[in-house]
């Protein structure tokens, strides 16, 4: 599978059928689209910090900063926040009764962040910093992970 294998069913994650297909993907290939995700966001402030340190012609003083701290960091908030909206994901599927654990959970919700991601880098890369582009991609997040959830089956009864 891969990376664009990955992407291309993310992209098509509206359609129910794909819900199942990522189930399938593999961990190395999960991994690896995190990171992609987190490179998506981070790149245009990424751009804009290299870019006033060569302006201001102090890029070798920032260069560390810039090319190591910052990435780590934003991994480090991007799989707080990951985790923090499984864990809301775990009341949507207690309120749903649905069958689904938490590893399953945070998966679907790397997933379901793949339109809003983007959407944040476009705006982001264009320079417009909105709080209506950030509800329009929550609104996409909780609408296609709630589609996701509810594609599951219920908790029998015994």
């Amino acid at each position: 599978m891969g990376l664009v294998h990955t992407l291309k069913i993310n992209l098509l994650l509206p359609v129910k059928r794909n819900y199942f297909q990522l189930n399938r993907i593999k961990t190395r290939d999960f991994f690896i689209y995190i990171i992609f995700l987190h490179l998506l966001i981070s790149l245009p402030n990424g751009i804009r910090l290299v870019s006033n340190s060569v302006r201001n012609g102090d890029f070798a003083k920032e260069a560390l900063l810039i090319l190591f701290v910052y990435p780590l960091f934003i991994i480090l908030l991007g799989i707080s926040g990951i985790s923090f909206l499984a864990l809301v994901g775990m009341i949507m599927k207690a309120v749903a009764k649905r069958k689904l654990v938490y590893q399953l959970l945070w998966k679907m919700t790397v997933y379901s962040l793949t339109y809003p991601v983007m959407l944040y880098a476009f705006f982001d890369l264009l320079g417009i910093r909105h709080g209506v582009v950030n509800l329009v991609g929550l609104i996409i997040f909780i609408t296609i992970f709630l589609n996701i959830v509810l594609a599951y089956p219920k908790i029998k009864k015994t």
